[in-house]
């Protein structure tokens, strides 16, 4: 079995498995422990979120932030690729995102995934006194940091001078520890889709696999638009647990969305960690399906 890669995508035959841990109503040892196991049973990468309180069952579920917690657990682990499902772009100044994401793909020994988008919850922004301008404007911030942060990955010293954002001579060491960290971009939008075909390496699409796939010939346009191979951006597609409700659930849902051209299946993790027959299907299942598609292009159901 093909282990993760680190600093670049995984060949298109390859699929990959994820798991994603949206941290509210979790405790640090209940992360701690199942990003561990994750670790330790072969799973290709680990995810939290980015949000700053609770998104259900009430605001007052305990929420551990997102990029610290990233630092801690990629001390933790060894083996697999570590982000967030996805950080808001408005949630920081782009600039000190970029220094914090490349602290932590250090820290994790080049193990990091970007996941970035252009945020969406309002209610999170009001009360944190962040400001939330229109979608227009989250899109065109996005692309804008996108890009400065681009730019920083890749220049000793940087001078940008955008409508949002602006930086001044702004040296910027370390560098990433493969030279990129590469970028998943969470988002179906028609104008986001232009900067997904620009910036990403990776794009989490969702609906039903006609659905993604729909959208997915709309990215590959904007591909050819901006000059780009669309064969370079990875699918990604995240899911809750449900889709591990059985050995059979999961067949399907890998079936049906490797079909259109999803190759990495992001599956939450139960609050508080993975039951026993999940532990069972990531013993047994999910490496079965690895191999299958590796043999044959395609997962029988």
């Amino acid at each position: 079995m093909a282990g993760p890669t680190y600093g670049k995508n995984p060949p298109g035959d390859v699929l990959d498995f994820g798991i994603v841990t949206g941290q509210h109503w979790w405790s640090w040892e209940q992360l701690l422990e199942t990003w561990q196991w994750a670790d330790e049973t072969g799973w290709d990468s680990a995810w939290g979120f980015d949000h700053f309180f609770s998104l259900s069952d009430g605001e007052m579920g305990q929420t551990l932030e997102g990029w610290t917690m990233l630092a801690a657990l990629a001390m933790a682990t060894s083996n697999v690729q570590i982000g967030l499902l996805v950080t808001g772009n408005t949630h920081r100044n782009p600039a000190v995102l970029a220094k914090q994401s490349a602290t932590v793909d250090v820290i994790s020994g080049g193990r990091l995934i970007f996941g970035i988008g252009a945020a969406w919850n309002e209610r999170e922004h009001n009360a944190h006194g962040i400001e939330f301008p229109s979608p227009r404007e989250r899109v065109d911030r996005f692309g804008e940091a996108m890009e400065l942060m681009r730019l920083l990955e890749t220049q000793g010293r940087t001078t940008f001078n955008g409508q949002y954002y602006q930086l001044v001579d702004a040296p910027f060491e370390p560098k990433p520890v493969h030279g990129h960290i590469p970028i998943l971009v969470g988002s179906t939008g028609k104008r986001m889709l232009s900067h997904v075909a620009r910036y990403a390496d990776q794009w989490d699409g969702g609906g039903t696999p006609e659905e993604y796939l729909a959208v997915g010939e709309q990215l590959k346009e904007r591909c050819r638009e901006v000059g780009r191979d669309p064969g370079e951006i990875r699918w990604a597609l995240s899911r809750d647990a449900a889709v591990m409700a059985s050995e059979q659930t999961l067949r399907e849902h890998v079936a049906a969305y490797s079909a259109v051209g999803v190759r990495s299946f992001l599956i939450g993790m139960p609050r508080g960690g993975p039951t026993d027959a999940i532990r069972q299907i990531a013993a047994d299942l999910i490496p079965n399906l690895r191999d299958e598609f590796a043999a044959h292009g395609s997962i029988s159901v």
